[in-house]
């Protein structure tokens, strides 16, 4: 569904060219959720701008569901680290806001995005305002709003790092279950080993700048996941310490 095939980008700047990623060769199935972590600064949110045609590759290729990528597309929903709700429209307005600019919104449409109001917890909160929300529960509207067009690729760009503890978990839990139920392709970028470790089907590991696919670790554990006691408590506390393991390897600076 996803491929990236020997895809690096450098950055033109005043002081001279910094090389972001490096021939990356990554993929992502159908309907797979796959996580992108690394230290500050490898790359990750480069790359996910890659997927979203929003930067052009400096070599490589680019391409979802065979065709590449040369600019946004209709079907791909983006989620950044901070909600960016349009202060002046309600919560079922903000959700909503993706089928107006397409020029269509119908009553099911209303429908449908109540009901996912409802799903991440929200149900009677679709007539407030942004400013009348916790930082959580603007970020669950954030996600609705990303999924109202039911795209066929999600890219989420560490959308809980601005939260509580406690409140990321909780969207990471929620997360699962709208991913388990409606099967976007998912490219989830994060710093948080335990997010990836809930989360994905698969997870890459990103060397230091410029970025290089370092190791891609499956995840195989049953879902739904938690980090509370269950029978796979072990299976996840194994993948986290192999991930932690990768994380603090410190490779040789590329030549």
């Amino acid at each position: 569904m996803i491929e990236l095939a020997g895809v690096s980008r450098t950055f033109r700047t005043r002081s001279g060219d910094v090389e972001a990623l490096r021939a990356i060769d990554l993929s992502a199935a159908p309907g797979e959720f796959l996580a992108v972590i690394g230290r500050s600064g490898c790359g990750k949110s480069t790359l996910l701008r890659l997927v979203a045609g929003l930067l052009r590759p400096s070599a490589g290729r680019v391409a979802i569901g065979g065709a590449p990528v040369t600019g946004p597309r209709p079907d791909v929903a983006l989620m950044f680290q901070r909600p960016a709700l349009l202060p002046w429209r309600s919560v079922l307005a903000n959700v909503l806001l993706p089928l107006e600019i397409r020029g269509r919104v119908r009553e099911p449409d209303r429908d449908r995005a109540r009901a996912q109001l409802d799903a991440v917890g929200l149900a009677g909160f679709h007539r407030r305002l942004p400013h009348e929300l916790s930082g959580g529960m603007q970020q669950r509207v954030a996600l609705c709003r990303a999924l109202i067009q039911r795209p066929s690729v999600l890219l989420m760009d560490e959308p809980f790092s601005a939260l509580d503890a406690l409140t990321r978990e909780e969207l990471a839990g929620q997360l699962q279950e709208v991913h388990m139920e409606l099967r976007p392709t998912t490219i989830f970028v994060t710093h948080s080993i335990q997010e990836a470790v809930l989360l994905a089907d698969r997870v890459a590991v990103l060397s230091n700048r410029p970025g290089r696919v370092q190791r891609v670790i499956t995840v195989d554990i049953p879902r739904p996941r938690s980090f509370g006691h269950n029978a796979h408590l072990t299976d996840v506390a194994a993948h986290v310490a192999e991930l932690t393991d990768l994380l603090h390897t410190h490779e040789p600076s590329p030549v």
